[in-house]
């Protein structure tokens, strides 16, 4: 790789990293492309050559909104049972979008990937880092015979990921008016246990 490429990409990051922190702090409606040229110390030239528009970002976000699930995996963390790990993750998939991604800007990216047809949907792309853990947990959990159902993995995940969006999304119709992760657990609780009561049947 030369080196005109390795610097195209250093800030090609760089305006998404700072982009990204504005889109937090302010709330992606009041922040100009002008604004987060600034904060990246480049110019309108680099920024279009690299995205067409301001909401051009949020694709290119997604890879770093999901490298903090990776953080959820650490070796000091102790679980009774598969299945309550699977609650903890999801419990902090919920966190992250409360806390750190924030109303506003999951407002932003849920309405640009429903907004019409044509739009690349990578919230639902099955090569996200967000797929492949909780498959591998619920892989895990059928393994060890703690989840006793027909279902297959793929099933399992599509449906606690359809949970996990209703909740975002009704989050953020009703404007935050609900504790995102309080609320989300209690439905997600009811379908984990569905599963596990499989068991005594």
């Amino acid at each position: 790789m030369n080196k005109k490429i390795i610097q195209g990409n250093e800030t090609k990051k760089r305006i998404v990293d700072c982009a990204r922190k504005l889109f937090v702090e302010k709330g992606y409606n009041n922040v100009t492309v002008d604004e987060i040229i600034n904060e990246a110390n480049s110019s309108k030239g680099g920024f279009y050559t690299h995205f067409k528009t301001k909401e051009d970002l949020i694709y290119n976000m997604v890879p770093m909104v999901d490298e903090v699930y990776t953080d959820f995996f650490k070796p000091d963390r102790n679980y009774q049972n598969t299945m309550e790990e699977i609650a903890a993750f999801i419990g902090y998939v919920f966190s992250v979008m409360e806390k750190e991604i924030g109303l506003e800007f999951m407002s932003v990216i849920y309405s640009s990937q429903i907004k019409d047809l044509s739009t690349v949907r990578f919230l639902t792309s099955p090569e996200r880092e967000y797929y492949n853990r909780l498959k591998f947990l619920v892989d895990k959990a059928k393994k060890k015979e703690e989840i006793y159902s027909d279902l297959s993995a793929e099933e399992i995940v599509m449906i606690l990921t359809t949970c996990i969006r209703g909740v975002i999304y009704d989050w953020c119709l009703r404007k935050g008016s609900f504790q995102l992760a309080d609320y989300g657990m209690k439905l997600i609780s009811m379908i984990l246990n569905q599963l596990k009561t499989q068991t005594a049947n």
